[in-house]
């Protein structure tokens, strides 16, 4: 063999062996390592402990505090227990007064005069009520009152009798007689009679208005003076010829078969009213938001009256059962409310009462009553009525 071969095998032998040699080495010192940090691992410790429960919340930390309600302001407030204020009644069973920030305290007065007294006296901050005895009564309350707003017609007053004892307009009118023969004619019964009548501005401008078709006065009749159930329960037992009233008593006395000689719809002129609500001049410069407040809760109750007849009218109708025990039922009230009572919506107040050429301008209707105070004896030097009733300048604010 050549002796460069043998020296070149020999050497390559010993080179892999050293390599061999080197993989092993190193295999060894990897699993040295690998024991090495087994056995200098830490002992593994006990499983942690499952978390304990949560601990139910109190229900003070778990309800969410509702934001605090505003808190109402109470207004001492004096209503009439006749269905041309009831939405009065719509507005607060309905939470309408109380959207507006208003809880009432409500006292009951059968007619106005008594009621703007109370005013006058400190102990009834708003009102509702018709605007001839708040114009007629002007003279003593100016710079102390006011009525701020015009929103309901009524025209449901009538002088009564017993069906044996007259004849009515409907009557006259089916022998043939025109109608102003009929008004003539049913009003001069009433000469040299007596008439129980509720000792209320409101109630004697109809008297005076059947009168006149007769050519007749105050003077020509006698007058008693009583609260309306007391009135009617009286006349239901004889006293008097005549009675005059509004709806309550009237549709009493209809039921024990009493007759309408004259209503206010066959009348018209000073047989009708406006309504609306009074403020103390005081509270409404103290509180205007608030006295707005009212009224859009008015028209608020309206547009429901309209949109929920059964259940409005039944609000309002048990009340005035309640006030007045005529009776009433949810029926009535619908057919008083079709002519009777006149609740117009926000938008057609705008039209009745602003509007000028309708029959029920506000202006025009001023006018009307003052001329008929004035020729009463009503003085009304030093009294400025467009300040004291600003019901225009008012409505444009109060759209609910």
């Amino acid at each position: 063999m050549n002796n460069f071969f043998v020296t070149e095998l020999i050497t390559n032998t010993k080179k892999g062996e050293k390599m061999k040699t080197s993989r092993v080495v190193v295999l060894m010192l990897v699993v040295a390592l690998f024991l090495a940090a087994c056995q200098t691992a830490p002992a593994p410790t006990e499983a942690p402990a499952a978390p304990e429960a949560p601990v139910a919340a109190t229900e003070a930390e778990t309800e969410v505090e509702a934001p605090a309600e505003p808190e109402l302001v109470t207004v001492r407030f004096g209503n009439l227990p006749y269905l041309d204020y009831g939405p009065w009644i719509v507005a607060e069973k309905m939470g309408f007064l109380a959207e507006q920030g208003i809880k009432i305290e409500t006292t009951i007065f059968e007619v106005e005069q008594p009621l703007i007294e109370a005013m006058l006296g400190g102990s009834i901050d708003v009102a509702a009520g018709a605007d001839s005895p708040f114009i007629m009564l002007a003279p003593q309350s100016k710079d102390k009152l006011q009525m701020v707003s015009v929103h309901s017609l009524f025209t449901g007053y009538s002088i009564m009798g017993r069906p044996d004892e007259v004849k009515t307009y409907d009557q006259f009118i089916a022998e043939g007689k025109s109608a102003d023969e009929a008004l003539a004619a049913a009003a001069m019964q009433l000469k040299d009679k007596t008439i129980i009548l509720p000792g209320g501005a409101s109630f004697y401008p109809v008297l005076d208005t059947a009168l006149a078709y007769a050519g007749l006065t105050k003077e020509d009749v006698e007058i008693i003076d009583m609260d309306p159930v007391e009135g009617a329960a009286a006349f239901l037992q004889g006293t008097g010829d005549f009675y005059s009233d509004g709806l309550p008593s009237r549709f009493r006395l209809e039921k024990e078969g009493m007759v309408n000689v004259l209503t206010g719809v066959q009348m018209g002129g000073g047989a009708m009213d406006t309504a609306g609500m009074y403020v103390t001049t005081d509270f409404y410069a103290k509180n205007p938001e608030i006295v707005q407040g009212f009224l859009k809760a008015w028209y608020k109750a309206v547009a429901y009256i309209k949109s929920n007849p059964d259940e409005a009218i039944a609000l309002m109708i048990d009340w005035i059962n309640e006030q007045s025990g005529a009776g009433m039922t949810v029926e009535d009230g619908k057919r008083f409310l079709t002519d009777l009572v006149l609740f117009p919506t926000y938008d057609e107040v705008g039209e009745w009462f602003f509007t000028e050429g309708s029959p029920y301008y506000w202006p025009d209707r001023l006018s009307f009553v003052k001329a008929y105070n004035e020729a009463s004896g009503t003085n009304y030097s030093g009294v400025d009525l467009d300040a004291m009733i600003p019901v225009s300048e008012i409505y444009p604010v109060v759209k609910p």
